[in-house]
């Protein structure tokens, strides 16, 4: 337990540790979540703007 005192506060530190095995599989699932967002933002994008994009989906059957 890790206690710090403030001026006012005093905080007790309750919750376990986490080991860095959790601490990496936790980050890696957030950075992959980031990244898979940033990847479907840049492809919609390119499908509002390109008009070859865009044929290109819809022959697929894809439809944004």
């Amino acid at each position: 337990m890790t206690i710090s005192r403030s001026r006012r506060f005093v905080f007790v530190d309750t919750k376990p540790n986490l080991n860095k095995k959790q601490v990496f599989i936790f980050g890696s699932i957030l950075a992959s979540g980031c990244l898979s967002g940033a990847f479907l933002i840049a492809l919609y994008i390119e499908y509002l703007h390109n008009p070859a994009f865009h044929s290109f989906v819809q022959s697929r059957g894809i439809f944004l």
